[in-house]
């Protein structure tokens, strides 16, 4: 005997008493382009002011899931109200918090910075080189290697024989 669940799907909202699709996707388009152009501020060495309008674009995204219905949110409404509302307030708080604690770097530093990342990025490197030859050695990604054994038995497939 098999039981059929049934589940209760949050359907569309109509267009009757709804805004239209367009204005649905509006909060979740400020959050979305506050946050890239934070980060393009952050891209052109402006740190504290990149990251000052990621911490308020979040923190909007927060009080427009907050007093929004679900059908006005779009894709900025995942989870229940409590965890979104939470989610976002505390990304904004962590990140204004950092923006404001960080000391500004004078050239000395963002020269440290920079060899810094460069050496970061020579490590990776090197380790993609080494992964790369370490697979061109043991015969490509597909090669099958029975532990124990070299590889290079029979091309029949037969076992060898041990003395």
């Amino acid at each position: 005997m098999s039981t059929q669940v049934r589940r209760r799907r949050r359907g569309a909202p109509r267009h009757g008493g709804a805004a239209p699709r367009r204005l649905a996707q509006l909060p979740y388009l400020i959050v979305l382009s506050g946050v890239g152009a934070g980060l393009t501020l952050c891209a052109f060495n402006y740190f504290r002011k990149g990251s000052g309008l990621i911490a308020a674009a979040l923190l909007v995204g927060a009080l427009a899931r907050l007093l929004l219905p679900e059908s006005q949110l779009g894709p900025l409404a995942v989870r229940s109200r409590s965890i979104d509302c939470w989610t976002l307030v505390i990304l904004g708080e962590m990140v204004a918090f950092v923006s404001l604690s960080i000391p500004p770097m004078h050239k000395t530093g963002l020269v440290l910075a920079g060899a810094f990342g460069v050496l970061i990025l020579l490590v990776l490197l090197a380790r993609a080189v080494k992964l790369v030859i370490g697979r061109h050695r043991d015969g490509g990604a597909g090669a099958h290697v029975v532990p124990g054994e070299t590889g290079h038995g029979p091309p029949d497939g037969r076992a060898r024989s041990r003395p």
